[in-house]
């Protein structure tokens, strides 16, 4: 399900690899953490609920599931009607919540879709979609790598 996508630049915005999905030791509980990281070296933790962790790090994994999971399902009804998925912009920050949106492509036209990050990145990983958080966005939320005791 890869797809060449060009490397047009999403302005005022850093082009992020998707690390991984972790587990976070907060004061309340363990949490599912995806980190987003940027070439400057800073993590964007996104904190997720576990079936879109399982999502993404099976698609991370190249993990073959024997039946589709909702991701999956969601990209074969896109592939299908012809459209694709271009890339991924996270791009504000609300009162501790991100949001993202999804860029889709159909013969030449774009189509923007307001999506949830980890929907966003178990797409993105599937696809190979770049992903883009806003310079704000980084800024404002990302941390050192040291800073997280993970497992």
């Amino acid at each position: 399900m890869s797809q060449d996508h060009d490397e047009e630049c999403e302005p005022d915005s850093v082009r992020v690899k998707i690390t991984g999905v972790f587990v976070a030791n907060t004061p309340d509980a363990p949490s599912p953490v995806v980190f987003l990281e940027s070439d400057e070296k800073r993590v964007l933790p996104i904190y997720i609920g576990a079936s879109e962790a399982f999502s993404i790090q099976t698609a991370l994994d190249n993990t073959p599931y024997p039946r589709p999971l909702t991701h999956d399902l969601f990209l074969n009804i896109l592939e299908n009607t012809g459209l694709q998925v271009e890339k991924i912009i996270i791009d504000d920050l609300s009162e501790g919540v991100f949001f993202s949106r999804l860029i889709i492509r159909r013969n030449g036209d774009r189509v923007e879709f307001d999506a949830r990050p980890s929907d966003c990145i178990a797409l993105a990983v599937r696809t190979n979609a770049p992903v883009y958080v806003s310079r704000d966005v980084m800024d404002t939320a990302s941390v050192d790598k040291g800073e997280y005791e993970i497992e």
